[in-house]
């Protein structure tokens, strides 16, 4: 909320969107009166970000992007944000896929980096001549670090998700579980991209 300050109204694009977090930027990209596009893997990963409120989704390709991919992805994106591009990007995959997602976003657009999931050794390095072309911002959000120099604002935060989850604005997605004896079991399960919403682990 407080790093990417989307406003109702801007278009939101969630990479990732069917895993755990990611689903949870969908619900509170529409609670926060947003479009949401949602990208992720697979057909039954789309329809699932539809099912939590995305009002649009598509499949994006697995793996290392070749140039054409990422210009097919940068124009797909804009296709789905009326050409004016994504507002907000919401980034935890990182990759091939952050420079087309960044060359698609609109003027004054923010850039959120969450995380790195298509692998530490694919950490992305981009073009900063783009921010100058866009007038963009690449905002990082460390949420560990965020919440130790900012309790008051974390502690807001959490009433407000419970507000919007008493209020059916937000419903948390449990897929999978297994016990603590499975939790190898359950770290392949996150590993293998197999993991849709929340997987959690009985105590």
């Amino acid at each position: 909320k407080q790093r990417a300050n989307l406003k109702a109204g801007e278009t939101l694009l969630v990479l990732g969107a069917a895993g755990g977090v990611g689903l949870a930027t969908v619900e509170l990209g529409k609670a926060m009166g947003a479009r949401v596009i949602a990208a992720a893997s697979t057909n039954e990963k789309v329809n699932l970000c539809i099912q939590h409120g995305a009002d649009e989704g598509f499949i994006y390709p697995s793996g290392v992007l070749n140039r054409d991919q990422q210009k097919e992805l940068s124009n797909k994106i804009k296709e789905l944000s009326g050409g004016i591009g994504p507002n907000v990007i919401y980034d935890p995959v990182g990759g091939s896929y952050s420079e087309p997602c960044l060359r698609s976003i609109a003027w004054e657009g923010r850039y959120l980096v969450i995380g790195f999931a298509a692998g530490a050794d694919q950490i992305p390095k981009m073009p900063l001549n783009l921010t100058l072309l866009k007038g963009c911002q690449i905002v990082g959000v460390f949420w560990g670090a965020w919440v130790g120099m900012h309790p008051e604002e974390n502690k807001k935060n959490f009433e407000e998700l419970f507000k919007l989850h008493s209020e059916g604005k937000i419903n948390p997605e449990v897929s999978d579980s297994f016990t603590l004896d499975d939790g190898a079991l359950a770290i392949a399960h996150l590993k293998d991209r197999k993991a849709k919403g929340k997987v959690i682990i009985e105590i």
